[in-house]
């Protein structure tokens, strides 16, 4: 159940409250139609002001819309209203962590969850530490705690599986669950291994867990069974994947907004992988696998998991949106100044990456920053940063904040800006390749963990290490070398996308066999009782014949 739903069905004084609160839920808040929810729920305020739980739904909804300083200001006052409304304490301190007060949000959700028996706050708790600590050690044993409490008891639980058809040439049933089938970082990963994979030997199935926008009919029309299940509670979706029979079951979402992690620890499937949408430990037994890259996550980092690492070639493939114009000379060369643009969220940004980006405006006088969030409108994002950008003693008149555009908007960014600025200890990802794909260089902090390497992998394997630093020092001496060099920002705007078309990243129909090919050792590696085989250094055509009782 979502802090959410806790509120809606929460007791309330006013019964008929509760009805409203539960039919805006449904019709617009579960259909991701935030502004009309709110304008509603603030008429409600008039005669409902008082009621702690009205205030709880409008901090759920501000949250959602990634309006922080909001959301921080609904979630006070229902606490103060009720200091044991279920769901406020927990969903602070997330909306703590996401302006930045990390040692704060961890302190805050200990203390949450020492009074909480929910799911969603020990997850919560797992989240907001994985990502405040750079110890993989703190981000396994966190996702455990979650882990022993609510899904191994599941997996415990849950009705045995059978298996009729083990054959290891079977036609593989393939099933993804997510619900990001939509404008969002995980489809841009997802649409090639979609659109390539091979309908002769594997069934593909989508379990979609979240509405439709535009982007999604594009996702749709390269699956064979697509299943929207929303409505379904885990129970009735467990028992549906298993009589689908899928075989792979693989979780897109992790711990993230949607995810339905209930369903695997009930064990719908023999197999049971996580990939793409979270790159952090989950904790629970009933989850098999985690996909991953050995640049990105090395065998080394295997005791760090919870799941056994299975190593790709590459973490994933990049689709460039439809509208990405390419804005081939440096905005530089024609403005007389370099323009930074940072487009992480809000939660990246930390107010030591903050003083590092305001040394380098102190270095380069002319430089302007563009610090370009998630936050839904311009008002949410001058609120949650503007505070934080004063604090951190840039020089004012050459800082813009700017709030999340459109996609085909975001795009366009490389036309106003020369070089992106990337955040530490957590890294971009999907947005390093758009911005390597509108031709800006990419300034980095490496690092150990996957969550916080992303970028430094992907300018690895891409052959750009130059822009990769070891420490804060050289971070500021590479952009300082990008600004004054334009003839290499321009070079990089030439050739990057052919660069980017020959790389890993984008040979789709390797890349699609290559991830179905790990599907089939991991049906072979269950068919033998064991994850022996974790590479496609596998000779799968050998171990079938073994697995059938005869001679390769």
């Amino acid at each position: 159940m979502t802090t959410l739903d806790q509120a809606v069905v929460a007791s309330e004084p006013v019964p008929a409250l509760s009805h409203v609160l539960n039919d805006i839920n449904v019709r617009l808040i579960g259909k991701n139609k935030f502004l009309p929810a709110l304008t509603e729920l603030m008429c409600l305020t008039k005669d409902h002001v008082t009621s702690a739980n009205l205030w709880l739904v409008i901090g759920v909804v501000y949250a959602r819309m990634s309006y922080w300083t909001a959301a921080i200001g609904a979630l006070e006052t229902a606490i103060a209203l009720d200091e044991r409304v279920q769901g406020a304490h927990p969903l602070l301190a997330l909306a703590v962590f996401s302006i930045g007060r990390r040692e704060q949000a961890c302190q805050m959700v200990d203390e949450a969850c020492k009074r909480s028996k929910e799911n969603n706050a020990w997850m919560l708790r797992a989240y907001i530490h994985a990502h405040s600590s750079r110890s993989s050690e703190v981000a396994l044993k966190v996702a455990q705690d979650w882990g022993r409490r609510f899904a191994d008891p599941l997996t415990r639980k849950a009705k045995p599986l059978v298996v009729r058809d083990r054959s290891p040439r079977k036609k593989l049933k393939i099933g993804y669950v997510t619900a990001d089938f939509r404008e969002h970082s995980v489809a841009f990963f997802m649409e090639p291994v979609l659109k390539f994979h091979n309908h002769e030997e594997y069934e593909i199935h989508v379990y979609s867990n979240g509405p439709w926008d535009h982007f999604t009919p594009k996702l749709r029309m390269h699956v064979q069974h697509w299943d929207d299940v929303m409505e379904l509670s885990d129970k009735e979706l467990t028992q549906k994947i298993r009589d689908d029979g899928i075989d792979v079951l693989v979780d897109l979402s992790g711990y993230t907004q949607g995810h339905r992690l209930g369903v695997f620890a009930q064990r719908a499937a023999p197999v049971q992988a996580t990939w793409v949408g979270y790159i952090q430990p989950l904790g629970m037994k009933a989850m098999d696998y985690r996909l991953v890259a050995p640049g990105l996550v090395p065998p080394s980092l295997a005791p760090y998991f919870s799941e056994a690492l299975f190593q790709l070639q590459a973490s994933a493939c990049y689709e460039p949106p439809a509208y990405a114009p390419l804005c081939e000379v440096p905005p530089m060369v024609r403005n007389g100044y370099p323009t930074l643009v940072s487009p992480n969220s809000s939660a990246k940004i930390t107010d030591q990456m903050l003083r590092l980006w305001a040394r380098i405006l102190h270095e380069r006088t002319d430089a302007r920053l563009i610090i370009m969030v998630k936050e839904g409108d311009a008002d949410a994002a001058q609120a949650d940063m503007q505070p934080r950008v004063e604090a951190a003693g840039f020089p004012l008149d050459r800082v813009s904040v700017m709030h999340q555009q459109p996609l085909n908007h975001f795009m366009e960014v490389g036309h106003i800006a020369d070089i992106m600025l990337d955040t530490a200890p957590i890294s971009g990802g999907t947005t390093t390749l758009h911005s390597l794909w509108m031709g800006m260089p990419v300034v980095t902090l490496d690092a150990e963990r996957a969550v916080d390497a992303s970028s430094a992998y992907l300018l690895r394997e891409l052959g750009l290490e130059t822009e990769i630093a070891q420490t804060e020092e050289e971070y500021l001496q590479i952009a300082m070398r990008l600004m004054a060099d334009p003839e290499r920002l321009c070079v990089q705007r030439e050739n990057i996308r052919a660069h980017m078309r020959s790389s890993i990243f984008m040979d789709y129909a390797a890349y699609a066999a290559d991830v179905e090919k790990s599907f089939r050792i991991m049906w072979l590696n269950w068919l033998r009782g064991d994850k022996r085989d974790l590479s496609l250094d596998v000779d799968v055509e050998a171990e079938m014949a073994l697995s059938e009782g005869r001679a390769p």
